[in-house]
């Protein structure tokens, strides 16, 4: 497999326009909830003519997650993967990531978790609707915290069965990776100790996000998809951490040999300063005097901008897509 190529503009296009769809069929009235409500009750009821017996409606929907196929028969071997949203150079608005992966699983032949048997059924359910977990304890005496509780753990079962049936490497669509979200939590795990993918078999088709605070030498190791897979934006997190912290969670992080000597640069700089903007302040002074005081970082080289960091709030990933904050300032010249 070829490195993971950034979507195209027509990709891009192609997502906006499932997204604004997937958002105009969100069950929000009387009727919509009804409707999944009867398709609900329907794969229960068709589920238990099959022999299986689920005595009730919570344990038929684990089943589905545990059970339904995870592979598109359709599509190649190559599996992608995603989490949250941004804006991509090239895309007219913010789109979900979920949607990106979508638009080029079906122009590339990707396998997506949505749009395999298992996924496709799931995301009928709709289980993150506060609607429809209302439902589910109205209509069918689901305890009201386990109607809460259903979608994030129906969907970590089936993630970890999609990232299990991985047949080689896959491609990543995402920004930063939160340690809660599904890929983070879930995903991403499986995939790194999995023997057909490892670390090195991880690809990103989004470029990593230019994190202002740290700086550029420490940003661009951290952007290497063999280091990128292995770190989560909380590592990092400047309102959360210190350099320190952070130096001491990346010298647990295992990096390509033809990068050791930068990531020994990188613990030794951070762990240089007690907070982000005193380490921003001594790259300037090392330029200053013509030193590097990193890895033999050139002053004078511009370092490609990236899209700007985000950063989800709570427990997310496949079936929902919420807004995120930015973690830092966009950077400037940044298209959006």
């Amino acid at each position: 497999m070829t490195k993971a190529l950034p979507p195209t503009r027509e990709e891009l296009k192609a997502a906006v326009e499932r997204q604004s769809e997937h958002e105009a069929n969100l069950p929000r009235t009387g009727r919509q909830i009804s409707e999944v409500r009867d398709r609900i009750l329907r794969d229960w009821r068709e589920a238990n003519g099959t022999g299986q017996a689920y005595p009730d409606v919570q344990s038929f929907i684990r089943s589905v997650a545990a059970n339904a196929s995870v592979t598109n028969e359709d599509r190649g071997d190559v599996r992608a993967f995603w989490s949250y949203k941004s804006q991509p150079e090239g895309s007219t608005e913010e789109v979900g990531h979920q949607y990106v992966a979508q638009a080029c699983g079906e122009s590339r032949g990707y396998q997506v978790l949505e749009d395999s048997p298992a996924g496709r059924r799931l995301d009928s359910y709709h289980l993150w609707q506060p609607e429809v977990r209302q439902m589910l304890t109205r209509d069918f005496d689901v305890p009201s915290q386990e109607a809460v509780d259903l979608a994030p753990e129906v969907w970590s079962t089936v993630s970890r069965r999609y990232a299990e049936a991985a047949e080689g490497p896959v491609v990543v669509f995402a920004a930063d990776i939160g340690e809660k979200s599904v890929l983070g939590k879930d995903e991403l795990p499986q995939l790194l100790a999995h023997e057909r993918v490892g670390k090195d078999g991880v690809e990103f088709a989004l470029p990593s996000p230019r994190h202002e605070h740290l700086p550029p030498e420490v940003d661009e190791l951290i952007a290497d998809d063999f280091v990128r897979c292995q770190v989560r934006m909380e590592d990092f997190d400047p309102k959360k951490t210190t350099p320190k912290e952070f130096a001491k969670k990346l010298a647990a992080v295992s990096v390509p040999e033809n990068r050791r000597a930068e990531h020994q640069a990188a613990l030794s700089q951070l762990m240089s300063a007690d907070s982000y903007p005193e380490l921003k302040e001594r790259p300037a002074a090392a330029a200053a005097s013509g030193q590097d005081r990193a890895h033999g970082y050139l002053v004078a080289v511009d370092i490609p901008d990236r899209v700007p960091s985000q950063r989800p709030t709570g427990h997310l990933g496949h079936g929902v897509v919420n807004p995120v904050p930015e973690l830092a300032p966009r950077t400037a010249g940044v298209e959006r």
